[in-house]
């Protein structure tokens, strides 16, 4: 039986969400400590790309947190600030509701990530933002 979108699915602890990323992405480092996830890992987004250390931080019931920590982020020649980054440059990569507790951080913000990064780099060479989305309002989500 599939999921009914009326009933509201228990979330997966930061533990169960640290197994399956274990699994899906044997590259990242686990941590869990009181209830909080953190992993770190390399991400390559195509096999021309960069490749990308990513930290995510995952506390029970707020959307994971999402930060490259190598290389540096850069500037697009133009533009005075990063596309879809919150304060921190903590990456947007979804809007409100996109994202649940319920789901598999590895199913969805590990392929999120690699999409931000993807047109990170034609924002890059182009200054235009192709990911479509939107603009993060605000300091924090």
């Amino acid at each position: 039986m599939g999921r009914n979108r009326y009933v509201q699915q228990k979330p997966l602890t930061p533990a169960q969400q640290g197994y399956f990323l274990t699994r899906a992405f044997p590259q990242f480092r686990m941590k869990t400590a009181r209830s909080v996830l953190r992993c770190v890992g390399v991400l390559q987004p195509t096999p021309t790309s960069d490749r990308y250390t990513i930290e995510v931080e995952y506390k029970v019931p707020v959307r994971p947190k999402v930060r490259v920590v190598r290389p540096e982020l850069r500037l697009a020649p133009g533009r005075s600030r990063l596309p879809h980054v919150f304060e921190g440059n903590e990456l947007c990569l979804h809007v409100q509701g996109d994202w649940r507790p319920d789901l598999l951080i590895s199913d969805f913000i590990m392929p999120w990530i690699s999409a931000w990064l993807f047109f990170y780099e034609v924002w890059l060479a182009t200054g235009e933002w192709f990911g479509g989305g939107h603009e993060p309002t605000g300091t924090k989500r």
